[in-house]
């Protein structure tokens, strides 16, 4: 029988307070047996480190897991605020440029992009296809290599039927 350390059952969220990565860690844990205790830990990651990217990204990812597309609009907002912030851009994503995209520190400049491509594809869901489309325009402009894979979401809403 071959034993696996605890370890090797962690996510690797980079380089995070070790309370902040326990909470994500719980969250993680937790998220398919038990979605409300995985949602405390990722809110209580980003309330007592509100800096700290990956937990809005947890966070978020449940909530649409879970179909609660307004929570996860208002985190995804929340997120892309707090990565713009980190980047020192704007809130109105809609004005950003490749310049300012290509002067971003590294890390949140990637959540930055990570939370636009989540906007898109919330937006989508929740029935907002033209917001969908605009967050996607911009984010192929601003990573026209798709490294978020944003052409995903596209595709999603190129292939949606209408209703």
């Amino acid at each position: 029988m071959v034993q696996t350390s605890l370890t090797e059952d962690l996510v690797d969220f980079g380089d995070l307070p070790e309370h902040v990565n326990a909470l994500l860690q719980q969250g993680v844990a937790a998220h398919a047996s038990d979605p409300a205790r995985a949602r405390a830990c990722f809110r209580a990651a980003i309330e007592v480190a509100p800096a700290v990217l990956p937990s809005y990204r947890c966070l978020f990812k449940l909530q649409n897991k879970l179909r609660d597309f307004d929570s996860a609009f208002d985190t995804a907002t929340a997120g892309l605020a707090q990565a713009a912030a980190q980047c020192a851009m704007s809130l109105d994503w809609q004005g950003w440029t490749p310049a300012q995209r290509a002067t971003a520190p590294e890390l949140p400049g990637r959540f930055l992009l990570q939370f636009l491509k989540a906007l898109a594809f919330i937006e989508l869901r929740r029935g907002n296809e033209d917001t969908s489309a605009r967050a996607l325009a911009k984010l192929e402009e601003l990573d026209p290599e798709d490294g978020v894979g944003g052409s995903v979401v596209a595709a999603l809403l190129a292939n949606r039927k209408p209703v």
